[in-house]
This record gives structure tokens, C-alpha cells and sequence, in this order.
């Protein structure tokens, strides 16, 4: 059956705050300017989003704001870290120094799309500087692992033409420039903001306590409830995902349902269906007729599952019907099922999975709870209204193993029921 992907919200905050954050160019002893008025969202909507964000933000008023609303969000995290000494740490240092050079060769490549860097100019600047690329490894673990023979070897030479275009960049005085001040915010923060992240992250165990623990367990058991089914299916040849979640390919499921038509998979599930409720042995039929080839063998038997884990319509059956009920047909994607629940429980929080599921969940919400405390008490002023001006050029790509630094997050849609 097919098994939802449920991505965790703290995830999606990190990737957030990896993707979309701005500063404005400064000294050491310095605090950056985290403010950003219509003129440097104009800067950021066209310098730094990609052509497709920038038509829906031109075209819905609402995106604007949310997209203003999460760039507060990420700045005021960036403006703490600061403030608390994360621009002193050396790996934030060095993720820093990078993403500035990165923003400093984009603007220079830009000014200079014809520019070419030799062999001879690479090998150069690392005998100049034999230390700098180590040191580089060590205070970025990302890249360590993806710096060993060829790759690494190219990794490394298109660090050292980094270096060089970002050197020519500050000769040109390019890093005055009011765009690519935009960029090097985005790059700072983006710095700040995940090493902050990642310490509450380490921290976020000793916020909940086992008093948390039972109390969210009592007041949401209907998430923790599991059921144990037989069930037999038959497929159809229609259109299946490639992978339902168990490991069975459309082709799995065309193949052992003989391509049948719908109207045929449905004619041929009730005859099996008229024998089941005529008191055939049900695991026996499974056996015979299921085209579930990962269940079939085992007389159609599901162990105990989770809400979540099954497509919807499979789940509802699992979980309306009593014990020793079976259904009538029911119809997902995959064809026709017949579903017999054996058994019904809630899983104890004694089980080490269940007491894990509510930590993480609790972690996420203390976590988010704590970014938005940040936000909400922060001075920091995104402008929501702003012009945007919808290029045809694409984003600058970045280096081999970094992670995204260029463009914030579109804002979020609803989901699709």
C-alpha cells in the first residue's frame, strides 16, 4: 500500500532558513542591517528568485506578504545569532567567508560573462595559500566528504577560482555594489541562521519532559492507534505510482492483475467478495486471488500499522470496521480491495517507536514555537509591498556540495486534499 511521506516541520524551517535570508555588507565589528526596505525586496525579488517565483509574486498579492512575513521570520533568527557571538564561531566564519566569495564571483561573472580562470591561475593561488583549502575541509564537514579523488579534486579547483573572481570583484569594487549587498546578506545569514537552528535542534530534548510526554500521549490517542488486516486485492492495468511504499512497482501490480479493465477488476473482486461472505477461508482466497504480491504469500496479512501509513481509503476501512468485519469492495488506485480486520489496538507508551514519535513531534513545536517568539519579538522590518519585475534569466548555480544559497522558499500553498 501506498505510505505517505510526511515531512517534519522542523525540516522545513531549516530548509527555509537555508534558503532565504539577506544582509547588508559589513566590517567584523560590525552589526549587520537586517531591515530591508521595498528597494532591497526589489533587489532580492530580482537578483536572487528564479524567474517562475517572481510571476506569482507580480501576480498574488497575498505571496507577497507571506514571502515578507517568512523573511522577517528568518532575519530576526539571523540578527540573534549574531547577537549571541554564532559570527564568532570558526566553522560559521568560514561558512560566511565562502558564501561571500560566492556572491562576490556571481557579481563579477555577471559583469564579465566572458571571464576565464586557467589551470595555471588555480595551482598558483593554492601554492599561495597551502593551508587555506584544509582548513576549509575541517570547518565544513559537507564538503570533507565529497573531496576525495577526481570529485575532490574538482571541488577544489573551482574553490580556488572562487577565490580569485571574488578577489577581482572587491578590486572592481563590486562588493559596494547595492544588489551584490543584497546577495552577501543572504549569504551571512544564511550562515547564522542554520548553526542557531542546529543548536536549539541539540537542545530540544531537554525541553520536553516525560510530564509532556504522557500528557500528549492522553489527549491524542487517536494517533496512536493501530490495526492488523487481511486483505485481497484485485488490480487493474489503469495508472498506478511507481512505488506504493512496500516495494510493489506498477508494473508488480499490471502483471500479477493481468490488466484488467476496471469494470473487470471490480466484476472479478465481488465474485471473490461472494465467497468470502459465504464463509470461504479468507487467507486462503488471498493466497489464490490477491494481486498484492507483497502480502498475498502471508494470506493477505498487514501487521499492526499506524494512521498514516496506508492510502486513505484502505485506512478508513482498517480503522471504521470492528474486529472480524470485512468489507464491502473498496477502491483505491490499485484496484479493488477486500479488507477483513483481525485486530484493533492502541499502541502503549511503553513502546520505545510511540514515546519517540512524541518526542520529535514536541521537539518540532518547541522549536517552532521558539522562532516564532524570535519573530514576533523582533524590530526587524521587511517592506511587504514592493515592485517585481519578472526576468527570463535564471539563478547563478552554485558549488558542488554546498547547500542552496540563492533564492528563498516560494510561499506555501494550501495542500491538495
Amino acid at each position: 500500500m501506498k505510505t505517505p511521506v510526511k515531512v517534519g516541520l522542523t525540516v522545513a524551517v531549516v530548509v527555509a532558513l537555508a534558503l532565504a535570508l539577506i544582509y547588508a555588507q559589513m566590517s567584523p565589528t560590525r552589526s549587520a542591517d537586517y531591515n530591508l526596505d521595498a528597494k532591497k525586496m526589489e533587489l532580492l525579488v530580482s537578483e536572487i528568485l528564479p524567474p517562475t517565483q517572481q510571476q506569482q509574486l507580480a501576480t498574488n498579492p497575498d505571496q507577497k506578504k507571506q514571502l515578507a512575513q517568512r523573511l522577517k521570520e528568518l532575519l530576526a533568527i539571523a540578527q540573534v545569532a549574531e547577537r549571541e557571538g554564532f559570527a564568532d564561531r570558526d566553522d560559521v566564519k568560514s561558512q560566511i567567508a565562502l558564501q561571500t566569495d560566492l556572491a562576490l564571483r556571481e557579481a563579477y561573472e555577471k559583469k564579465n560573462p566572458d571571464v576565464k580562470i586557467t589551470d595555471e591561475e588555480v595551482s598558483a593561488y593554492h601554492q599561495a595559500h597551502p593551508t587555506e583549502w584544509n582548513a576549509f575541509l575541517e570547518a565544513n564537514p559537507q564538503f570533507k566528504a565529497n573531496a576525495q579523488g577526481q570529485q575532490g579534486e574538482g571541488i577544489k579547483k573551482e574553490f580556488g577560482q572562487i577565490k580569485l573572481l571574488a578577489d577581482r570583484a572587491r578590486k572592481d569594487g563590486l562588493d559596494q555594489d547595492e544588489a551584490t549587498k543584497v546577495r552577501m546578506l543572504i549569504e551571512r545569514s544564511q550562515a547564522l541562521a542554520r548553526a542557531y537552528v542546529g543548536d536549539l535542534q541539540k537542545n530540544a530534548d531537554k525541553l520536553v519532559t516525560d510530564a509532556d510526554i504522557e500528557l500528549y500521549y492522553n489527549e491524542h490517542k487517536d494517533e496512536f492507534e493501530e490495526a492488523k488486516v487481511r486483505h485481497i486485492l484485485v488490480g487493474t492495468k489503469e495508472e498506478h505510482s511507481a512505488d506504493d511504499g512496500h516495494g510493489h512497482s506498477k508494473d508488480d501490480v499490471d502483471k500479477a492483475g493481468k490488466g484488467l479493465t476496471k469494470e473487470q477488476a471490480r466484476q472479478k473482486a465481488q465474485g471473490v467478495l461472494d465467497r468470502v461472505r459465504k464463509g470461504e477461508d479468507f487467507a486462503r482466497l488471498a493466497q489464490e486471488f490477491s494481486d498484492d504480491p507483497g502480502s498475498k504469500d502471508k494470506g493477505g496479512l498487514y501487521d499492526f500499522f499506524g494512521r498514516g501509513s496506508m492510502v486513505p481509503e484502505f485506512e478508513k476501512a482498517s480503522f471504521t470496521l470492528k474486529p472480524g468485519e470485512i468489507s464491502d469492495l473498496v477502491e483505491t488506485e490499485y484496484g479493488y480491495h477486500i479488507i477483513k480486520v483481525e485486530e484493533q489496538r492502541t499502541a502503549s507508551l511503553t513502546d520505545q517507536a510511540t514515546r519517540q514519535k512524541i518526542v520529535e513531534k514536541l521537539k518540532q513545536e518547541k522549536l517552532e514555537s521558539r522562532i516564532k517568539e524570535i519573530a514576533d519579538s523582533s524590530s526587524v522590518q521587511v517592506a511587504e509591498e514592493f515592485e517585481v519585475k519578472v526576468s527570463q534569466t535564471p539563478p547563478p548555480q552554485i558549488m558542488p556540495g554546498s547547500s542552496p544559497h540563492g533564492a528563498p522558499p516560494p510561499p506555501p500553498q494550501e495542500e491538495k486534499k
